[in-house]
């Protein structure tokens, strides 16, 4: 993908492995620049995962989809396989800054049909041009793009397969970052992808200038090395940077740039939307899971005709690769039955055939069709419909057995599921010339009373310690490219909306104090709202003393958290994983699976500058953490401690949360019963409580107080949680501190974030029991700040949640 950085999106597709939004494709090189980054696909690819759970994983996903390749295999040499001439229809979003069209930015009709024109070129081996080829393997793939002519309304479009749109007046951008296109951009202005191939023409920001494009992996498309879901809807199709797209052979197209002025980054990205990944397999003679292209080291690079790598010569004519424009002409028959085998089993691409947007007119009534996001749901889970009517329907009716709703005129209905069965699903859809017949799925939906607490895993496979290749330390622990977190991706497909815990196996636990350290690991949970599902913002997260992972290293055992909260999912994926800190002599790494023992691209590393890439793209590992959350859609009970480590005799807060009666057990507490109490442990003591009295997923909690050497000659004031309040918790960011205690004098109150930073510190004068205070973090982007209250000796803090 000309510097074609793909993202695969999810799946992106220049790393086609985790999604298709190819993060963008960063192609290469322009002339007088450094090399670009090939393809970001790979980068985006883990967007969106396995919300589809009737599909299983993605290894049963690729299996299904090999199965009917296989089957086309077979058609095709018994010579019952006549292949027919699929037409796509486009829409290609000109994003401009207000420049007359033609100028800048703002492409000319002419550079947009030159493109559409190569496209075609490339994808039929068109004779007499460039996509042309007379090599024995090349193929024409009989897929063909057409300017849309209709709008989302049914009226006509005035320039065909074009929608102009007005970043600078609309969004305030007249440049754009990967995170804003897929973030801002592409939510507020794609067209149904049902009907419509989007491409989005941009002006990258500085942030992302050297990449050339990127597109979406196909969902659903079973394909080896493709996640079942490979992105949102809204998100669905590719990016091209302006000066990249057109073909400057067809015309004066001064914004062009060469080398990737011919129009090859769009045809590379579309292979990826089409479920093709990169031809070297994004690793050392990697597999891109076709037969007939041969097997190479890594991309090239200009037009390295007559390369050898992996014991052969090297395909660099292959649109799949990283060559220059001029050098691109193949598509082989392997990669040409995988891609016709997307279009037949890829929801989203198989519909697109049959959109009929390309013509003049719409006269007939709608015929409905529809489709669920979810087949199976927990009981009191919610499904999105979605709405594949052809012939533009302008209103719906729809009919939900056992849903709440149990009827809606929403063209894409959201339905919540009370009651275990099985139920039907009905749809009719009218336009101005009629309504359709209905259209009636029977026992659509399985609604499961079963598994309202459960343990998810992506682990399966043989324990191993991954050494750092090429360095020292560890894959997923410290190590010399001083990686700062690594995380575990969850789909979440049965949308679990609470985890009161997780459990960790660290193979590696080292301490530069040994057994006495008071060092801490952070383990942490984000959403999965960053770039192409990777970590977003933190949940939660919780600090395990490093004594602790070494007595379970030492017992081969994982070590067990519970959370101070239930963490709140919302039904939606997230990751857990852990920060990584250097401190001279404390090492710790988490046991992961074999490389190549997992094909899901779940495991995620955040690198020194902070940026966040799933292990598949960035060190062609294909492996799984050894990590368990504990979910559920009941609550479960949460402990936290005000201190982990004490003298002896010292006081230790510890509160209760989840249920509505406790009892303890533990040396020195001063109750056995209640939310609260008070422990003096005078050795390194387990605190446990029960909780009673609802439904829960998990009843009790442990808490395990270290005990220092030494005797007390002096106890500070312990102040219980309850002496600061945070309300509303979690909150937009504006919410009340309430603190009170009998001190006076200058008084402190902080925030940090998750990485200790202080972003706001205030000073007032208590002259009161009370103080109370607004607290104003809006500016500041979601997530979780602790707040802090100081006077004199005395500290009290809290955890505080921003959505």
């Amino acid at each position: 993908m000309l510097k074609r950085i793909l993202f695969s999106v999810a799946l992106l597709v220049c790393g086609f492995y985790s999604g298709s939004a190819q993060q963008i494709p960063a192609w290469q090189q322009l002339a007088s620049q450094p090399a670009r980054e090939q393809c970001a696909t790979m980068q985006m690819d883990s967007a969106l995962r396995a919300k589809y759970p009737e599909m299983g994983s993605r290894a049963a996903f690729e299996k299904t989809l090999q199965e009917r390749i296989e089957q086309i295999k077979k058609l095709e040499r018994t010579g019952r396989l006549a292949d027919v001439v699929l037409t796509i229809p486009v829409v290609v979003h000109v994003v401009h800054a207000g420049e007359a069209v033609g100028t800048g930015r703002n492409i000319s009709e002419a550079q947009v049909k030159a493109q559409l024109e190569t496209l075609n070129e490339d994808f039929r081996r068109k004779p007499g041009t460039r996509g042309f080829n007379d090599n024995a393997n090349g193929a024409d793939i009989e897929i063909e793009f057409c300017l849309a002519a209709i709008n989302p309304t049914g009226g006509t479009i005035t320039e065909r397969g074009i929608d102009r749109v007005n970043g600078a007046s609309n969004f305030g951008k007249s440049t754009w970052s990967k995170a804003d296109i897929d973030g801002v951009l592409k939510p507020n202005t794609f067209w149904d992808p049902e009907k419509y191939f989007n491409i989005w023409v941009v002006d990258f920001a500085a942030s992302d200038d050297r990449l050339l494009g990127y597109a979406q992996f196909p969902s659903q498309s079973t394909l080896p090395g493709l996640s079942p879901n490979s992105g949102a809807g809204s998100t669905d199709g590719v990016v091209i940077r302006y000066q990249s797209f057109g073909n400057a052979e067809k015309g004066n197209f001064p914004v062009m740039q060469a080398p990737y002025n011919l129009g090859r980054t769009l045809t590379h990205e579309v292979g990826h939307w089409l479920g093709l990944i990169h031809i070297w397999g994004d690793a050392n003679c990697g597999n891109d899971f076709v037969d007939d292209t041969p097997t190479q080291a890594s991309e090239s690079r200009g037009c390295q005709k007559g390369r050898v790598s992996c014991g052969g010569t090297n395909m660099v004519e292959n649109y799949m690769d990283y060559s220059d424009d001029a050098c691109f002409n193949i598509f082989t028959r392997g990669q040409k039955t995988r891609m016709r085998a997307v279009m037949q089993v890829a929801v989203r691409r198989a519909n697109l055939v049959n959109a009929n947007v390309c013509g003049t007119s719409v006269v007939a009534r709608p015929s409905a069709n529809f489709r669920a996001e979810n087949l199976r749901v927990l009981l009191g889970g919610q499904v999105r419909f979605t709405d594949l009517s052809t012939n533009f329907p302008t209103s719906w009716a729809w009919t939900f057995e056992g849903g709440t709703p149990s009827t809606s005129t929403e063209q894409n209905p959201v339905v919540t599921y009370n009651e275990p069965g099985k139920f039907r699903v009905t749809l009719v859809a009218s336009n101005a010339a009629g309504s359709s017949a209905p259209f009636v799925r029977e026992l659509y939906i399985e609604v499961l009373n079963v598994g309202l607490c459960a343990d998810q895993t992506n682990f399966s496979g043989t324990r191993t310690v991954l050494r750092q290749p090429g360095g020292t330390g560890y894959v997923a622990g410290q190590n010399s490219r001083r990686t700062r977190a690594v995380s575990e991706f969850f789909d979440n497909s049965l949308s679990y909306n609470n985890m009161h815990g997780a459990s960790l196996r660290f193979g590696v636990a080292k301490a530069a104090r040994g057994a006495t350290t008071e060092s801490i690991v952070t383990v942490t949970v984000w959403n999965a709202r960053g770039f192409q599902n990777g970590p977003g913002a933190v949940l939660e997260t919780k600090e395990v003393p490093l004594r602790t992972i070494l007595e379970d290293v030492a017992n081969n055992r994982a070590t067990s958290i519970v959370f101070d909260r239930n963490v709140p999912l919302s039904g939606l994926p997230f990751h857990i994983g852990i920060e990584l800190t250097y401190v001279a002599g404390d090492t710790v790494a988490l046991t992961t699976t074999r490389d190549g023992e997992s094909l899901l691209g779940t495991s995620w590393e955040q690198n020194a500058n902070g940026e966040w890439e799933r292990y598949r793209v960035r060190q062609g590992l294909n492996v799984a953490h050894e990590i368990t959350a504990r979910v559920g859609m009941k609550p479960s009970v949460q402990l936290t401690a005000s201190k982990q480590f004490v003298l002896p005799g010292e006081p230790v807060t510890l509160n209760a949360r989840g249920a509505s009666i406790f009892s303890w057990a533990g040396q020195n507490l001063s109750s056995t019963l209640g939310g609260q109490v008070i422990a003096r442990p005078t050795q390194t003591t387990s605190y446990t409580v029960t909780g009673s009295g609802l439904d829960l997923c998990n009843a009790t909690a442990t808490a395990r107080i270290y005990v220092q050497p030494g005797t007390i000659t002096g106890v500070p004031t312990a102040l219980p949680d309850e002496a600061l309040t945070v309300s509303p918790n979690p909150s937009d960011g504006l919410t009340e501190v309430s603190f009170r205690n009998t001190s006076r004098g200058i008084l402190t109150l902080s925030v940090r974030n998750v990485a200790g930073v202080e972003v706001l510190k205030q000073q007032y004068q208590k002259t009161d029991d009370g103080f109370e205070q607004t607290l104003d973090l809006r500016t500041m982007p979601g997530g979780l700040y602790l707040v802090e209250v100081r006077i004199g000796s005395q500290v009290v803090r809290k955890k505080v949640v921003k959505y």
